[in-house]
């Protein structure tokens, strides 16, 4: 039985990515770049095929093996798995051999599914605006030798490429792994060198199931002085939401204490001296997405180089950037917090108390 509702629960996972392909929102890596009548008709065909074995379970739970298994499911793509639920997939693939595949392999990112749901929470290509991608890093305008790298929107052939796993594990406390991946010019020449980490642990809040999601980037600079900086929309560490919560327009935001109390997006640009909306430490985004409310909580460490200018986006997407020197001899290293919760929508009292949780632990 086990291994029926395990088989059920990849299947839901490629049913939603099937689905997406359809719709012309994300196409994998690999796929065909014009499918044809014969290639739609077996997609739906298998598609519904996974409807209804996925409809022998209404939910996902970890299960009784609750444990974190990593699993290359297709190439280019590692899925972390606790027992039976999908959680996080690194997204690593390179494909230049059409401009589709480019196009959808030019960055590394990750997807982050739901706790205790496995709904896939991230967008991916496609949508409203492409580049924006799940977990991701980067600067619109690096700088060095008179030369400019866009690695937000990889434009001119600047692109993120996997080189290698250096560690992965998983095991019943937590799921991790960490990378090494070069942030390239046209010619494939590194201009940073990332050693990226991402650990997830489960948690229960108010009796439902959480995510913590830690992410640390070390930058590596290959140049001996590299400018980072570009504006709060277009650099830093940042999250986006599924296209649907773009469809909508529907995502809400909590801020510390006395910071804009709107539950709107508070849009501001990088104007003023000193600019608007910097140095929150935290912020939150509330959305639905199939039928049922997440919120997720971003963490910056406060350590970060200052001012560190926040974005909020009703489409869903949110985060911070700070512009920075980045020394070949001193590597920059970044820690970020994202608690993921599902149901009723956390309190800011609840939301600071974990925030500092987090800044006692940087602080060691």
């Amino acid at each position: 039985m086990r291994n029926l509702t395990w088989t059920a629960k990849i299947l839901n996972y490629r049913q939603t990515q099937l689905l997406l392909k359809i719709q012309g929102v994300h196409r994998m890596p690999h796929a065909p770049n014009r499918p044809t009548t014969t290639h739609k008709l077996c997609a739906m065909a298998l598609t519904a095929f996974c409807f209804m074995i996925a409809a022998t379970t209404a939910s996902v739970s970890a299960g009784e093996d609750a444990t974190f298994r990593w699993n290359e499911a297709t190439p280019g793509e590692l899925l972390l798995s606790y027992g039976e639920q999908p959680v996080l997939q690194y997204q690593y693939a390179f494909d230049t051999s059409n401009d589709e595949t480019t196009h959808n392999t030019y960055k590394v990112y990750h997807h982050l599914f739901g706790p205790g749901t496995g709904t896939l929470l991230t967008k991916g290509p496609g949508g409203l605006y492409t580049h924006h991608r799940g977990l991701y890093i980067g600067w619109n305008k690096t700088e060095t030798d008179g030369k400019s790298y866009d690695f937000w929107h990889c434009a001119n052939g600047a692109h993120l490429r996997h080189e290698k796993i250096i560690e992965q594990e998983g095991n019943e406390n937590h799921g991790s792994m960490t990378t090494e991946i070069h942030w390239n010019d046209a010619d494939g020449n590194a201009v940073i060198i990332e050693e990226r980490k991402v650990t997830i642990t489960p948690h229960t809040i108010d009796g439902a199931p959480a995510w913590q999601v830690d992410w640390q980037t070390t930058l590596h600079g290959q140049k001996p002085e590299i400018k980072l900086h570009g504006d709060r929309q277009h650099a830093g560490f940042q999250y986006r939401a599924a296209q649907s919560v773009a469809d909508s327009n529907g995502a809400r935001y909590i801020r510390p204490e006395g910071f804009p109390e709107q539950p709107e997006a508070f849009e501001v640009d990088d104007s003023g001296d000193p600019p608007r909306h910097i140095n929150l430490g935290w912020t939150a985004m509330t959305s639905e997405i199939e039928g049922k409310r997440y919120t997720v909580e971003y963490f910056e460490d406060p350590t970060s180089p200052k001012p560190r200018l926040f974005s909020e986006r009703p489409y869903g997407r949110f985060g911070a950037y700070f512009p920075t020197m980045l020394m070949q001899d001193e590597p920059l290293t970044l820690h970020y917090r994202l608690i993921v919760t599902t149901g009723d929508t956390p309190k800011r009292e609840e939301i600071q108390d974990r925030y500092d949780e987090f800044v006692a632990e940087v602080k060691k």
